[in-house]
């Protein structure tokens, strides 16, 4: 009995060994964020003091040592010297980096342009981890101009003596490759077809690893598909067999909830309930409301996708918002019909709006009006962006125009066109985004409700301003809107520390009651504000000022998400 118990007290001291802080002291070149995760250790920002610092046991401490040691071969310090020092407290590693190996000749034989995937150039450190890596991306480059059987030879020659590294790439295309047979295994809620509409992958089409990502991408967006796996097999030197299998969710039902808050809309509540996969085929069936101090809605929603990347659909609801002097609910419906190819998105449909205006401030600017506009409307968008939440680079462009003609279906003969772009550059450790907006209503014959104007300002808009609060006002300060509006928007990104970044920017808005906005008059605002890094999108704080009265026109905004 008794050595049992002795036993059990040596295997609970192994398990339940007490830890020891880890520190590093002597790197240069690597920082210890990254020498910590080396070894699947997490070191807590300066604001994390609700996490503690990373700690190991102390039996582990040779290990550990030399995983660093290797670590720092990996890195191209081939003679770096790595002990520790251990008290009762803590542990600390010593380095001593020493000399590199440093890059002293690149030899490239290739019959495609390696030069962006090469990531050496004469003269700096050798990184084990990016030579790997750059084969890898020298055979991607090859597949995805459709070789996929390309030779690719490279090698790295390392003189631990001179410290210094010789690197050669040699490549060649051979044989242009095609898809072959393309194998769909659906799961018995989805036909065959319609998943191979969703592919972006063709019989006998030239073979593209860019055509395989992009048709994970599109089978992905349904969240009536759990997994997909795409697997291409080489039958001929040159045919790429295809072979697709699906796994639906086998939860069909997902129930949302959540609470937030924006400068724009004030606080908010949000709940809803979507099949993903309604009465099978990937069609989609949502129930969602959202309520907000300014605006509260609720909304049903049917999508069903159609052969070759088409899409069905209809929205309808009910909404109730409140503008500055006037408010207004609205019963919303519409029909449409989408088509997807590749970045590029069309979209037709026909809109219903019943539009009731109450509790008007200004009858003669804001009057009392029900309201009926039946319009057809168009939508073009394209998206190059490398991420749509957290963009570091590419450019978008979207467009939309509606508009409807008198009649006893309709109060009003008018059209309404709104176009903006984007672009996104990386620019060393810093990010440029620019952006532009333009808009113009107009009305020939009847009503339309005042809510169709455009309005400005905002953390969507010219943040030197409130919430639709730029712009020309009533006697009671209250914005009226306007016809035509051109915003320009400049933002400097750049990372201040771990998942905190900082912008600083200038927007610049152009409005007019014209089908031309006011070019010689313009509200011009800068400022600058923090992000932080989330999994939806940053979390934003702005401060914006307008440059020509700072002291008196100014506004701060918050958001959850990326501006553009």
């Amino acid at each position: 009995m008794k050595k049992k118990f002795l036993i059990f007290l040596l295997f609970s001291t192994l398990l339940y060994g007490e830890k020891l802080e880890l520190f590093f002291d002597g790197n240069v070149k690597i920082s210890s964020s990254e020498l910590y995760g080396s070894l699947d250790l997490y070191e807590p920002s300066f604001y994390e003091f609700y996490i503690e610092n990373p700690s190991i046991e102390p039996k582990t401490i040779d290990l550990i040592t030399q995983t660093i040691k290797d670590y720092y071969k990996t890195k191209g310090f081939f003679h770096a010297d790595v002990i520790y020092l251990k008290n009762d407290k803590f542990i600390t590693i010593k380095i001593e980096e020493k000399s590199p190996i440093i890059v002293k000749n690149i030899s490239n034989i290739s019959d495609l342009d390696l030069s962006k995937n090469i990531p050496f150039k004469v003269g700096d450190i050798f990184d084990a981890t990016k030579f790997t890596q750059s084969k890898k991306e020298i055979r991607l480059l090859y597949a995805n101009k459709s070789f996929c059987n390309a030779s690719v030879d490279a090698k790295a020659w390392i003189d631990v003596e001179l410290n210094e590294a010789y690197l050669k790439y040699e490549s060649a295309q051979n044989k242009k490759c095609y898809f072959g047979k393309v194998k769909v295994n659906p799961p018995k809620d989805i036909d065959e077809e319609i998943v191979k509409s969703i592919l972006y992958i063709d019989e006998n089409e030239p073979f593209s690893v860019n055509k395989i990502n992009e048709s994970y991408e599109g089978l992905y967006s349904y969240e009536g598909i759990s997994k997909a796996l795409i697997d291409t097999n080489v039958v001929k030197e040159n045919i790429a067999d295809v072979s697709v299998d699906v796994i639906q969710n086998e939860k069909p039902l997902r129930f949302e909830f959540g609470v937030g808050a924006s400068s724009d809309e004030g606080a908010m509540v949000s709940t809803g309930v979507t099949n993903r996969n309604f009465l099978g085929n990937l069609k989609t069936l949502s129930l969602k409301t959202r309520i907000a101090q300014i605006r509260q809605n609720v909304k049903l929603n049917f999508d069903m996708p159609l052969m070759n990347k088409n899409f069905t659909g209809f929205e309808t609801g009910y909404e109730n918002e409140i503008f500055e002097g006037f408010k207004e609910y609205k019963f919303f419906s519409s029909i449409y019909l989408k088509q997807k190819k590749s970045t590029h998105i069309f979209k037709e449909s026909i809109v219903f709006d019943k539009i009731n205006t109450y509790d008007s401030s200004d009858e003669t600017l804001f009057p009392t009006t029900h309201l009926f506009v039946i319009s057809p409307k168009l939508e073009y968008s394209y998206d190059a962006r490398d991420k749509i939440l957290d963009p570091t680079s590419g450019y978008f462009v979207n467009g939309e125009v509606m508009g409807s003609t008198k009649s006893e279906l309709s109060d009003a003969t008018y059209y309404k066109l709104k176009a903006s772009g984007g672009y996104i550059h990386s620019l060393q450790k810093s990010i440029v985004a620019i952006k532009g907006t333009y808009g113009v209503l107009k009305l020939f014959d009847g009503d339309v409700p005042t809510s169709y104007r455009f309005f400005a300002g905002g953390m969507y808009s010219n943040r030197g301003y409130g919430y639709r609060e730029l712009g020309t006002t009533n006697a009671l300060g209250d914005p009226i809107g306007f016809n035509s509006i051109l915003e320009l928007t400049a933002e400097l990104r750049f990372k201040i520390y771990g998942d905190f970044g900082g912008v600083v920017f200038s927007d610049n808005t152009y409005i007019g009651d014209s089908n031309i906005p006011e070019y010689g008059h313009g509200y011009h605002s800068a400022g600058f504000g923090l992000r932080y890094k989330t999994p939806i999108g940053p979390i934003a704080i702005d401060f914006g000022f307008d440059v020509k009265n700072p002291t008196k026109q100014y506004a701060v905004h918050f958001h959850i998400g990326e501006l553009f």
